[in-house]
Order: C-alpha cells, then sequence, then structure tokens
C-alpha cells in the first residue's frame, strides 16, 4: 500500500483499520469498506482508497490510500452575566436530587428563603485529536458560576492497543448550589472498554469500572435523603451485553433489543457498601399484517439486587418503576415501597408543613409492557398521526416469592397518540392503574419525547 497525504497518523493504524492484506484478493467493494473506515476515524477530513493503476492487465496492483488529515485542537469558550434567583416559590411537579429517585409533590407549594445572585459565569472547552497518531482524543471543560463549578475529563481511545476494544476514560467533579433545598459536591471517575462481538456490530460487550462519591448538605427538607446516603462511596465493576438488531432505535418497527447487567460493589474496592445488582431486559418489535407501521412492541424487565456481609444496598442503587417509559398508572418513581416525609419550608411554621410522599426502592423488579402501534390515516402539519393501545404489568419488591409477586402485581391500561418529528414521535399516553393505592391518582397523563420503549 502506497500512502499519501499521511502526516501524525501512524501507519499501523492506517493498514490496520484499512483491512487490506498482500496477496489478498482484491474488489471494488473492499475499497469501499476500507475508504468508509478510515473516515469514520473521525481523524481525516476526507479519504480516499483506490488502485494505483486504474487501468491494468497485472495480476497483482499496489493500493494508494490518500487522506488528509483535519484539524488537531479545537477550543469553544462563552462568557456573560448570570442573573440567578434562588429560593422564593418551588415549583410544583417534582423534586430532583442528584443521584437519587424524582420526588413527586404533586400540586404542593413550598417557599423558602429568597436571594437574588449576580456573578460572571464562563465555560471553556479544550478537544485535542488524533492524540499520539491513533485517532484518541483528549477533551477537557470547565464552567464557573457562583451557584455551580463543574470540571470533565475525557479520553477516548477508538482500539486500545490497537485491538478491537474501544476505552473511554472519564473524571468530573463539581459542587452546586443551584437548588435552594440541598446543597451538593460530586465526584466521579470511570473507565469502560467495549467490543463488537460480530461483524455488523449487533452484539455488543462492556467492561466497567467506576468510582462515585455523593455528599449532600444543607438539606432544607432533611427527610428527603436518609442519612446513609447523605454521604456515600461507590466503587463498582460491571458487565453489559447488548444485541441490538432495531432497524431504527428511536423508533423501532422490527427487531431485538436485549441487555443484561451485572454489577459488584464491594468495600475492598472503596465503597461504604457491599452489594451485587443484576438487571436484564428484552424487547422485540414485530410488524403485523405486513403492515410496517402496524407494529406489536414488547418488553420484559427483570432486576435483582442483594447486599452482602451486612450490607445494605443505597437507594440510589435500588429499583425504581412509575412514569412515561415503565408502568403508566403511576406517577414518577411512584410504584413499589414509599416512605412519607414532612416537609416544611419553614422549620418553625406547623403551617407551611405538608406530607409528601418519598419512593424507597426495592431490591427486585419485575415488569412487563406491551403495546401495539397503528397508523390513524391522518395527517397533521404534513406528518403521520399514530395510535397505540398499551399494557404495562409488574411492581417494585422487596424479598419476592410467588405470594408477594401475585398480591403486589399491578396492571395498568391505556391508549395513547404518537406525532412522528425528526428526532423521534412526540407521545401522549393516559394510562389507567386497574390496582389503585390509596392517595395515587389511578389515571395518569404523560407527554414526551419517544417511544416508551
Amino acid at each position: 500500500m502506497v500512502l499519501l497525504g499521511q502526516n501524525v497518523t501512524r501507519t499501523s493504524l492506517i493498514n490496520r483499520i484499512a483491512g487490506l492484506h498482500p496477496e489478498a484478493r482484491l474488489s471494488q467493494k473492499d475499497l469501499l469498506e476500507s475508504e468508509s473506515k478510515l473516515y469514520d476515524l473521525g481523524v481525516f477530513d476526507w479519504a480516499n482508497v483506490e488502485p494505483r493503476r486504474p487501468i491494468t492487465n497485472q495480476d497483482n496492483e499496489d493500493v494508494l490510500i490518500k487522506m488528509h488529515e483535519g484539524k488537531r485542537n479545537s477550543l469553544n469558550y462563552g462568557f456573560g452575566l448570570e442573573l440567578a434567583r434562588r429560593g422564593g416559590n418551588l415549583p410544583t411537579g417534582s423534586i430532583a436530587l442528584p443521584g437519587l429517585p424524582t420526588v413527586g409533590v404533586g400540586n404542593k407549594n413550598f417557599t423558602f428563603s429568597q436571594r437574588t445572585f449576580v456573578s460572571p459565569r464562563g465555560s471553556i472547552e479544550y478537544k485535542r485529536d488524533n492524540v499520539r497518531g491513533l485517532a484518541e482524543s483528549l477533551s477537557l471543560s470547565l464552567l464557573a458560576s457562583r451557584l455551580d463549578q463543574r470540571a470533565v475529563t475525557t479520553y477516548t481511545v477508538p482500539h486500545f492497543r490497537l485491538s478491537g476494544w474501544k476505552s473511554l476514560i472519564s473524571t468530573s467533579i463539581e459542587r452546586t448550589t443551584e437548588n435552594p433545598i440541598f446543597e451538593a459536591r460530586l465526584g466521579e471517575g470511570s473507565w469502560q472498554l467495549e467490543k463488537p462481538l460480530n461483524r455488523d456490530g449487533s452484539r455488543r460487550l462492556q467492561l466497567r469500572y467506576r468510582f462515585r462519591r455523593t455528599v449532600l448538605s444543607n438539606l432544607i427538607i432533611p427527610g428527603l435523603v436518609l442519612p446513609e446516603d447523605q454521604r456515600l462511596r461507590l466503587s463498582t465493576l460491571s458487565s453489559t451485553w447488548i444485541r441490538d438488531t432495531r432497524d431504527q432505535p428511536l423508533d423501532a418497527h422490527q427487531g431485538f433489543y436485549q441487555t443484561l447487567d451485572f454489577a459488584i460493589t464491594p468495600k475492598f474496592l472503596g465503597s461504604n457498601t457491599n452489594f451485587v445488582r443484576f438487571m436484564g431486559q428484552s424487547a422485540y418489535y414485530q410488524p403485523l399484517l405486513a403492515k410496517k407501521n402496524l407494529v406489536w412492541a414488547n418488553r420484559l424487565t427483570l432486576g435483582l439486587a442483594k447486599p452482602f456481609a451486612s450490607s445494605h444496598i443505597p437507594t440510589s442503587e435500588r429499583f425504581f418503576s412509575g412514569g412515561e417509559t415503565t408502568l403508566r398508572g403511576f406517577p414518577i418513581n411512584g410504584a413499589g415501597p414509599q416512605r412519607t416525609v414532612l416537609a416544611c419550608s419553614k422549620p418553625n411554621d406547623p403551617s407551611t408543613c405538608t406530607n409528601i410522599r418519598v419512593p424507597i426502592g426495592g431490591n427486585q423488579l419485575f415488569m412487563v409492557n406491551s403495546e401495539v402501534r397503528f397508523p390513524l390515516g391522518l395527517n397533521l402539519l404534513g406528518q403521520e398521526l399514530g395510535g397505540a393501545l398499551f399494557y404495562d404489568g409488574g411492581n417494585i419488591y422487596g424479598p419476592i416469592n410467588i405470594r408477594q409477586l401475585i398480591r403486589n402485581y399491578t396492571n395498568t391500561v391505556g391508549i395513547g397518540f404518537r406525532y412522528a418529528t425528526p428526532v423521534g414521535p412526540v407521545r401522549f399516553d393516559v394510562g389507567r392503574n386497574l390496582n389503585p393505592i390509596s392517595g395515587v391518582k389511578a389515571t395518569q397523563f404523560f407527554i414526551t419525547l419517544g417511544q416508551a420503549f
């Protein structure tokens, strides 16, 4: 092979990606595939692979690879003035805490002390491509304001040690006081290896190590977070198997999507607890009556978590369900065990207190989803309007057995509408829980982007 335009990129990487071997049979298909693979590296503005002499009667011919390497460095930045009002009325709906399930507060309104902050705000991101001439990339980003400071680094190796594995190393630290309810200090570091298991990449294996540290303080509603969850360290080894044969990931009409994930979080790696966790799901999409727009979609999800060595499972690592993508007869994270928390916007004034439901989560998850998606034969602004009939079943469980499974199993039926857009369908669903729970509305409404599964 003859290389033209090579500057920094190593010859060994180009030869490996091109996949053309001496004395091997050569076809136009091989040349086009090599050209596509080189371009997909992301380091060339363009690449061209062709015989050195277009017309020849020889049995042997050189291959000419021409390329143009792109810019290796980029810098993006932005500066401005931030005017932030912290406190006042907390909008009704939900409260989101880092690493913990969203807590719904319904139509309850909380008022906290209010302050207005004026401060500069800036962000800067530097990226260097084709590090070491091996198509590796390094990214550094910083964000700074009075209420939020964050730093993120990533290092991507598309061919780890010139193998079929892709490596991604990332670290991040953040301190935020944007939400008046709490102050959070977060730190995370991870290393992931990923490899396709077959030629078309529909089967993949991921190996991952992840360390997380979370510190929550200055809680206005202390009961929202259990004491053991306010200072948490998790050091986790995990593996994930993925099979994805869907025709369209955002709006599948046929194929499978299956995942199996196993993780272990032990104290000897730096965690402050010991547990193992498994989660698997299998989704299947089948066109009906030979019509592509008439689709029967099904999904089965199973989750199991178990502590060991007299430890516990942190709330953030338990299973939660309820909402637009799981059990649509419940509000977000409204399925399974809950606890009641007294929330007061003014701790010394009982008239400002009210009870809210906070999800506890469970150590087991069993869920079945099934829906039929069909066209309605109507066009709205040039796009097709579709409908869906769905069933969601299952729940979040503590210790699970046949008796518990049957007694706490919930059934939801509903109807929905789908409006196609270039980024996926806009979805409106109405779900009715046939096993209503006291204090929770049996009928739930959801508007979101993308299919439920």
